[in-house]
């Protein structure tokens, strides 16, 4: 686990922060978000720009239901299978409240029907909220189109930046190969938690990318168990006659390691 962005894990409703990954050069005018309370029955009321920003870091906090652990961070909409029990002295897994950011998808439905991606990039392009720009990219994952796609395109980049990884995260969900091609060489070395680079890791296994086959070997024995399984599962969707269980995830990276020997 390694940046703010990829820690925002609220527990019974008070936000536990790490230190932040090292700032990237702000823009020369940054947007700044406010506050925003969140009111089902007024939702088509809000300005676009207060939708916006009631996906920043702080509307999110307030806004925010339920205790237990959860993130402010949007989490991957696929398919998600728990991965078995193993040894939780060696591997952590992290159950997370999925429901605490429920209306966040609500707002996310609103400026879709607006069709709002100009107003979207243009906040993903200046604040340096790094949870609201996350969220900004959700939203525009949902309502993909070549406007977005071409809006987005600038954004990325071979450095290991905030924006160029949101961006790069955007046109991975669609298996972009330039996308896959700069997240497989820098294969988890972005500022983010494991739970958001197994997002990655499932992209990988979804477009069925075999460049990324060895990186994928390397962390499915995470320490994080969710990690460790998506990397098992889209070694799986790349290789599906491989017919390799996932148990303990040094013997099954070990498995891997041996089949690909021979079928790499």
């Amino acid at each position: 686990m390694k940046s703010a962005y990829s820690q925002c894990l609220i527990v019974l409703c008070v936000l536990w922060i790490v230190p932040p990954a090292p700032a990237q050069s702000p823009a020369k005018h940054p947007y700044i978000p406010h506050v925003v309370s969140y009111d089902a029955s007024r939702l088509s009321a809000y300005s676009t720009t207060e939708l916006i920003d009631l996906l920043s870091r702080e509307s999110i906090e307030k806004n925010a239901q339920g205790k237990g652990i959860y993130s402010v961070l949007p989490v991957d909409r696929r398919g998600v299978d728990d991965p078995p029990n193993v040894d939780p002295r060696l591997y952590v897994q992290l159950h997370l409240n999925d429901h605490a950011v429920d209306y966040a998808l609500s707002v996310e439905r609103e400026l879709a029907s607006r069709h709002a991606y100009r107003e979207l990039i243009a906040v993903f392009k200046s604040t340096e909220d790094e949870v609201q720009q996350a969220w900004v990219i959700d939203t525009l994952s949902q309502m993909r189109s070549p406007e977005v796609d071409a809006g987005l395109r600038r954004f990325i980049s071979e450095k290991k930046e905030e924006r160029s990884y949101l961006a790069l995260k955007y046109f991975s969900l669609a298996c972009d190969p330039e996308a896959l091609r700069i997240l497989t060489r820098n294969y988890f070395q972005y500022s983010v938690s494991s739970e958001e680079w197994a997002t990655i890791v499932r992209s990988f296994g979804q477009c069925k990318y075999k460049p990324a086959t060895a990186r994928l070997v390397e962390t499915v024995d995470a320490m994080m168990i969710d990690l460790g399984y998506a990397s098992h599962q889209s070694l799986l969707a790349i290789y599906p006659d491989a017919g390799i269980e996932f148990r303990n995830p040094l013997e099954t990276q070990e498995a891997w390691r041996k089949y690909l020997r021979t079928h790499h």
